[in-house]
C-alpha cells in the first residue's frame, strides 16, 4: 500500500520563493556548513512549506521521511567566500601584513582572529556576500531561477517526471 502526501502546489511554491530573501536563502546552508565535514543546504519542506537548513555529512543520507528541494547549497569541500573577496582592499593589505607577522607557520582560524582584533563580524559578513553573490548569479535572472527550482519540485512529487516538459516557455 502506498503512502499519500500531501504537498504544497505549484502556487504556493512561487509564493513561498517570491518572498524569500537572499539572506534567507543562504543563511540556512551556511548555518549548517562545517569546512570539511559537513555540507549545509537550505531546503524547502514541500509538505508545509517551510524552509530551514540542513547539514548533511560525509557518507550520511539526508532525511528520507521529508519531501523537500534543495534552494541552496555549500558543499564542505569548498570554502564560500575567498580572502580577497571577504575583505575590502584596505583590510585585505592589512590582513596580509597581519599573517604575515604570525611566527608560527600554521594558523587554522587566522582570519577569525583577524576578525577578533578588527571587530569584523565574521559570520555576517560571510552570509551578505553568500547573499550578495546569489543573488547576482543565481537569481540573476528570476525567472530561469524560478524554473530551476520549479523543475526540483517536479523530479520530487513525480517518480516519472520528464525535464523537458516544462520549460522556461511553459505557462
Amino acid at each position: 500500500m502506498e503512502d499519500i502526501v500531501e504537498v504544497i502546489g505549484v502556487e504556493h511554491l512561487k509564493i513561498i520563493l517570491s518572498s524569500l530573501t537572499p539572506e534567507e536563502i543562504v543563511r540556512p546552508a551556511y548555518e549548517n556548513w562545517q569546512a570539511g565535514i559537513r555540507t549545509g543546504h537550505t531546503v524547502l519542506n514541500l509538505e508545509n512549506g517551510m524552509v530551514y537548513g540542513l547539514g548533511i555529512e560525509f557518507n550520511q543520507l539526508p532525511l528520507a521521511d521529508n519531501i523537500y528541494i534543495e534552494l541552496f547549497t555549500i558543499e564542505s569541500h569548498e570554502d564560500p567566500i575567498d580572502e580577497e573577496e571577504f575583505f575590502s582592499e584596505n583590510e585585505y593589505e592589512e590582513f596580509l601584513d597581519f599573517s604575515s607577522s604570525d611566527p608560527s607557520e600554521y594558523v587554522p582560524d587566522i582570519i577569525t582572529e583577524f576578525c577578533e582584533i578588527k571587530g569584523i563580524d565574521e559570520d555576517m559578513r560571510k552570509i551578505g556576500l553568500l547573499a550578495y553573490n546569489f543573488e547576482k548569479v543565481e537569481q540573476a535572472n528570476y525567472n530561469m531561477w524560478e524554473t530551476a527550482i520549479l523543475n526540483k519540485y517536479y523530479d520530487a512529487i513525480y517518480e516519472d517526471h520528464n525535464p523537458f516538459m516544462f520549460s522556461q516557455n511553459s505557462y
